[in-house]
């Protein structure tokens, strides 16, 4: 009998079969994935149960000693800042259980005990010298994972045991006090977002794996982060101590993408109407503003009073221009505003933005004074989202119609928190900001549309109102005349050589003008050092070489008047706490009594120091020294030579020094060292010595700022230019601290700090990731540069844009110049008037790191990014502030 069926006959069923195979398969592992994320939920462990002694209990002791024993137990030693570590336990009511301990010497106080979490603090207790368990019940706190034991400490009498001891721990149990169940008790104790994304990880999985492949890999794929996050609910705690809140941002990145990729085609119907709306750059501008104005409400309401940096003081500048009879003075004191400890410390700053904040603070009197704060933050807001709306007009110059970064950039700026947080601050940096991103609007538009009288009015008018906000914009007066340079070359077409050597022309009859040579290499100028002429002479009676240095009587209003010269970082901590002598051959041209040889010194604990004994200096080369005792907490050390003073009624006293020497131990004062030919060390009373001193004959020297264009600038600047260019050449100094420090420290405090900058996102890690990520964006920037025309109107434009931001960000790196003390960390909002540079970096840079095709998902990336970095930025002021 002949088959007369077609021959795929047969095999439809078979294919059939494999398909209903393949979907029994899948909803087996769906329902797997489901079993495993509930049972997790359901049986995760309720308490914390640890032995000190246990190796994991590291994780959750801070503070503690390495583990002891004796003959019947084994625990650790709480020191000074002990803290017991409980992570997301603290989001609910806990009863903690301590086995303590604190056998103390005779005569020693007894170990009285707070325990403090958040801004809860429990009742003085004092724990028994003999084993105990202590109970109590801490209320939520979701944003305190630590729990402070502030136990008094004593010194062991055990012989070269210096440490500080607390109390004996040998167990600790930590167990909810609210009641729930499983389930709940582990969403709790994860948090509602690190929960969601965990239960969103598995179909995120699955939904960007779908558009890729239509095998079994995207069940694979959902399964992994499906064990992943079952096990992460199963373990909250550890959970938490393994992803903190830092990986919160690429794993909401990651699952939001994913949902995306997923499920774009079935959002389509959705967002083709909200498409259609945004279709428009205006419109796109428009939706920005409206994020920014949220973004700006938020920092407004959410940093408690006086709580930016420097508020007290601009708000009281504000308050009077408002409020006093007169024009207020560095010496204005008012009863009335003296409350809120602005002290005075920004009246001699200029007054633009102040009376910008004043005239509708004039109309706020009998209000109370924090009712005023906020509605001077109001004007803040406004100039805000001023600046976002001109960083967007600058997008819009450098770009074509319909360019995506018409309104990532503007959104990217309005995203970056510290730049929120300062520009809604009563500060006059908001001034600064909002003015200086006009003058970089005028810039663009005069380069691309070309110079005429008009537009150069208006790059001259907006360089002069940066200048009225604050100094740190004044560099917008000496960068005009180059826009202007370059936009008159572009529209005569210039070739850029030509371009380049007008900008060397200016700049070297600058420096001509400016700088000299003649100073001694290594020696830093403090205030009038010498009339005019270099600090360093040549003389036939210079005691080691022929070169000595040379000071002359003079007065500076700002500081004392001498040379120093730093001791390196590296030698403070040999120098700590031991003798350090201190001496130089010194003659005067007429017989006085000057003051000597001294030090400059901060060891962290006050103001910088100066110590610099009396000595009567002849007309021929004497030798004089003395003896330092250098605190145990000597962070900084200048050997300073003090210029003599200026006498009423008598000629200028001029002082020569030579051989200057600093060493560590205690030499006679009498007996003068022998100095090798470098004068980097000899031997004193027969014993060698190093000599800490660089350059200790003034045989060397280099460039120097002409002491009449010092005395004109610093008033101005309010900074001494002579020790930033002096700076600048010690770059073997200064050079590491800036790269390897400071550098990375500017960037990490550009995104993750707020406040007086003493309020940061948990975690170290994000000194790593935040520089990284901004190496990253600027290696995609030098790609775009390599593929574009340079010659085109709108490159050049965008390439000056970038160099001005470079040249601001690089003064705020600067400020921390000469780094001859301790000083203050960088502040990022000495860059912020650059912000549109640092936006156009963020915005450009990172999508050119990925493929053509990809770049949607990378500006994805970037914008998810940054409003995960908010949620932990609201979270932590949140935290710090108000739990």
């Amino acid at each position: 009998m002949i088959d007369t069926r077609s021959p795929h006959a047969s095999a439809q069923p078979a294919s059939i079969v494999t398909a209903r195979h393949r979907t029994a398969w899948a909803w087996a592992l769906a329902c797997l994935m489901v079993a495993a994320l509930a049972a997790s939920f359901a049986f995760a462990p309720a308490t914390l149960r640890f032995n000190a002694a246990d190796p994991a209990a590291a994780r959750y002791l801070v503070a503690f000693s390495a583990t002891e024993s004796n003959e019947r137990e084994s625990f650790r030693w709480s020191e000074r800042d002990a803290t017991l570590r409980l992570f997301g336990l603290t989001r609910r009511p806990l009863i903690v259980e301590l086995r303590l301990a604190s056998p103390r010497p005779s005569g020693a106080a007894p170990a009285e005990t707070r325990l403090a979490l958040g801004s809860w603090t429990s009742n003085p207790f004092t724990i028994a010298s003999d084993w105990r368990r202590y109970m109590l019940m801490l209320p939520p706190r979701p944003g305190a994972p630590d729990l402070q034991l502030n136990i008094r400490t004593f010194r062991p009498a055990r012989p070269g045991d210096t440490r500080r001891l607390g109390a004996a721990l040998s167990q600790a149990a930590i167990f909810p006090a609210d009641g729930l169940p499983a389930p709940a008790g582990s969403i709790a104790t994860l948090g509602a977002v690190r929960a969601t994304i965990l239960i969103l990880l598995p179909i995120a999985a699955f939904a960007a794996t779908a558009r890729l492949t239509h095998s079994a890999a995207r069940w694979v794929a959902a399964a992994i982060t499906a064990l992943m996050a079952a096990a992460a609910t199963a373990w909250p705690v550890e959970a938490i101590a393994l992803l903190p809140d830092l990986w919160l941002i690429p794993a909401g990145v990651a699952t939001a993408i994913g949902l995306y990729v997923g499920a774009r085609p079935r959002f389509m119907p959705i967002l083709a109407p909200l498409s259609c709306l945004l279709a428009s750059d205006g419109a796109r501008l428009g939706a920005v503003l409206a994020i920014a104005c949220m973004q700006g409400m938020i920092f407004l309401l959410l940093v408690p009073p006086w709580q930016h940096y420097d508020e007290p003081a601009h708000f009281e500048y504000a308050w009077l221009l408002a409020f006093h009879p007169s024009w207020p003075n560095p010496t204005t004191i008012d009863p009335a505003i003296a409350v809120i400890g602005g002290e005075g410390r920004a009246l001699s700053h200029p007054p633009a933005y102040h009376l910008l904040v004043s005239l509708p603070l004039r109309a706020t009197r009998g209000l109370d004074i924090v009712t005023q704060l906020y509605l001077a933050r109001g004007v803040s807001f406004a100039l805000f989202i001023a600046t976002i709306a001109v960083t967007g007009a600058i997008a819009r110059t450098i770009t074509s119609p319909g360019h995506p970064l018409r309104w990532r950039v503007p959104l990217v700026a309005a995203l970056v928190p510290p730049f929120a947080d300062i520009m809604t601050s009563v500060n006059n940096d908001v001034g600064a900001v909002f003015a200086f991103s006009l003058f970089l609007w005028s810039a663009v538009r005069a380069i691309i549309s070309g110079l005429t009288a008009s537009r150069a009015t208006w790059v001259i008018a907006a360089a002069l109102l940066a200048a009225a906000m604050k100094n740190v914009t004044l560099v917008a007066v000496p960068l005009a005349p180059v826009v202007l340079l370059v936009a008159h070359g572009l529209r005569r077409r210039w070739r850029w050589r030509r371009l380049v050597a007008g900008g060397m022309a200016t700049l070297i009859a600058v420096a001509a003008g400016a700088i000299a040579w003649g100073d001694p290499a290594a020696w830093y100028r403090y205030g009038a050092v010498t009339a005019s002429g270099p600090a360093r002479i040549m003389l036939p009676e210079a005691v080691h070489g022929q070169s000595a240095l040379h000071l002359s009587a003079g007065f500076s209003p700002y500081e004392p008047s001498g040379l120093a010269t730093p001791v390196a970082s590296g030698d403070l901590p040999s120098l700590a706490g031991g003798p350090v002598t201190v001496g130089a051959w010194v003659w005067a041209s007429r017989p006085a009594s000057v003051a000597g040889p001294g030090v400059l010194y901060n060891d962290g604990t006050s103001d910088v120091q100066l110590i610099a004994p009396p000595i009567d200096a002849t007309t021929t080369p004497r030798f004089a020294a003395w003896t330092f005792d250098a605190p145990r907490g000597l962070s900084s050390l200048q050997l300073f030579l003090p210029a003599p003073p200026l006498v009423p009624g008598e000629p200028p006293l001029e002082l020569f020094v030579d051989g200057v020497v600093l060493a560590r131990g205690s030499f006679s004062a009498t007996t003068p060292p022998r100095l090798d030919e470098m004068a980097t060390g000899g031997t004193w009373e027969g014993n060698p010595f190093t000599n800490l001193v660089r350059n200790a004959s003034a045989e060397r020297s280099w460039p120097y700022v002409r002491p009449s264009v010092e005395r004109a600038s610093f008033a101005i600047v309010r900074r001494s230019p002579s020790r930033i260019v002096t700076s600048l050449l010690d770059i073997g100094r200064t050079g590491p601290i800036i790269l390897f420090e400071v550098a990375p420290d500017l960037i990490y405090r550009s995104f993750a700090t707020f406040g007086w900058g003493e309020v940061a996102l948990p975690g170290s890690t994000w000194r790593i990731i935040v520089p990284a990520s901004l190496l990253l964006a600027l290696a995609g920037c030098a790609r775009l540069t390599m593929s574009c025309n340079v010659r085109e109107p709108r490159a050049v434009a965008a390439i000056t844009l970038m160099a001005i931001g470079a040249l601001v960000w690089g003064n705020a790196a600067l400020r921390i110049l000469p780094a001859l003390i301790a000083q203050p960390p960088p502040f990022p909002r000495y860059g912020f008037p650059a912000v549109t540079s640092l936006a156009l970096l963020l915005a450009a840079g990172w999508p050119a790191l990925w493929p053509l095709h990809r770049r949607a998902i990378a500006a994805a990336t970037l914008v998810i990014g940054l409003l995960m970095l908010n949620l932990l930025a609201y979270a932590t002021i949140w935290w710090r502030w108000y739990v």
